[in-house]
């Protein structure tokens, strides 16, 4: 629990700092960013079509996992000092070295990754791998928009799941 307190000290402190040292995520504005839903696409709708030819014993644990691990309305995001923290909506804030070792973080503790960062130029790049599925998440903005397009691959998938989400700038 001490942990846990002081990674979330540290996160809010990071994620509440404008300033820093140039990083080679800087392209990436940081901010607050809700959800657009017009502009995007409905990642649940496309979880459901990707997981539609699993067994049906295994379906809805695998779906239900999916969801929970995609479902965010608002993205706090911050770089700094070659770091990059980040808080979707009121889940614990991730801060993670640009190409370190891999974090641990919880999202529930049934969802337990490993997460880890890249930055290629003007995109941030998040990887959570978990038990049963990957998942990375690029970033980068355009305007005053943050654009995150993902890609998830499971053995229990046939095929990777993709899609895209835009996210207004708030502050």
């Amino acid at each position: 629990m001490r942990h846990h307190t002081l990674l979330a000290a540290i996160a809010v402190a990071m994620l509440s700092s404008t300033s820093g040292s140039a990083s080679p995520a800087q392209a990436v504005v940081s901010g607050i960013y809700e959800l657009d839903t017009a502009r995007s696409d409905n990642a649940f709708k496309v979880i459901d079509s990707a997981t539609a030819t699993i067994s049906d014993d295994k379906r809805p644990r695998v779906r239900m996992r999916l969801r929970k691990s995609i479902a965010v309305n608002r993205i706090r995001i911050s770089t700094a000092g070659g770091r990059v923290g980040l808080a979707y909506d009121a889940k614990t804030p991730i801060v993670v070295w640009i190409g370190g070792d891999p974090i641990t973080w919880k999202l529930i503790p049934e969802l337990v990754y490993d997460v880890s960062v890249k930055a290629d130029g003007e995109t941030v790049a998040l990887t959570f791998r978990g038990d049963d599925s990957e998942r990375t998440s690029k970033y980068h903005s355009v305007g005053q928009d943050l654009v995150e397009n993902t890609t998830i691959i499971s053995p229990l998938l046939s095929t990777p799941i993709v899609y895209k989400q835009v996210f207004k700038k708030t502050s």
